[in-house]
């Protein structure tokens, strides 16, 4: 495809003026080769476009979604795989990384759903099996807007700084958007994570994150300490937030 950046443009806003999907229009797909091969061998600029047989339908039975099928003209159109550098786009290099590693299950979130639909598209050109897929709801801020930086801590280390246990992290974080069939709740060992998950028990509604229940299960595994694992805990704590001196070793000084 020859287009430029500015031609590109100029059909996306064509297309939302029409109310159109803004995708490629075909421009290039039915080009002459002689006047491709004359444009190449001028030096011109161009990327190659995968260009999706006419009336192709891709259907998936998505883990957590459920029957999901992609009328792919209309969807995504002819998409760049290579761009006019010559560096592969994300999903060629994806799609063939995941085939030569022999991913089965490719488990993400369900912004990257018409991404699978471009992947498959390429798994199924290039002969390579297509993994099965789980597209996971998005995690919303207090707010019901995606979860951000604005919503507050960003890193595992700030959550261990603010007092928070490594298990009691994973325990709240299962639970974001699954359960095992019951009103359980506290799982003080990831091994017990592992034991009762089961991916089909994953809904496919967001799920807000919630401060208030990860304090109270933060505090249900405080509870469960024996004293002789939490005393050096919290004495590390207190050292680091500078609320203790670094002198105080023992126990009973604490």
């Amino acid at each position: 495809c020859f287009c430029t950046e500015e031609e590109l443009d100029m059909k996306r806003k064509q297309a939302e003026a029409e109310g159109r999907p803004p995708q490629y229009d075909g421009t290039w797909r039915d080009a002459d080769p002689a006047e491709v091969k004359r444009r190449m061998d001028a030096g011109e600029t161009f990327t190659v476009r995968f260009r999706i047989p006419d009336d192709t339908t891709i259907a998936i039975d998505d883990i957590v979604r459920g029957d999901v099928e992609w009328d792919a003209n209309a969807t995504v159109g002819d998409f760049i795989l290579l761009r006019s550098t010559g560096v592969p786009v994300y999903n060629f290099c994806v799609a063939v990384d995941d085939a030569l590693m022999g991913i089965t299950t490719v488990i993400r979130a369900e912004e990257h759903l018409t991404n699978s639909l471009r992947q498959i598209l390429i798994l199924n050109a290039l002969g390579f099996p297509v993994p099965k897929y789980a597209h996971c709801s998005l995690i919303l801020g207090s707010d019901r807007s995606k979860l951000s930086k604005r919503h507050g801590a960003t890193s595992c280390d700030q959550f261990r700084l603010d007092g928070y246990l490594p298990n009691a992290m994973v325990n709240y974080l299962a639970l974001l958007g699954w359960n095992d069939g019951s009103t359980k709740e506290l799982y003080f060992t990831p091994d017990e994570v592992v034991e009762s998950f089961d991916l089909n028990r994953v809904g496919p509604s967001p799920t807000m994150f919630d401060s208030d229940k990860l304090i109270w299960i933060n505090g249900q595994h405080l509870r469960a300490l024996p004293v002789e694992k939490l005393a050096p805990m919290a004495r590390d704590h207190l050292v680091d937030q500078e609320l203790l001196d670094s002198s105080v070793e023992s126990n009973s000084e604490l």
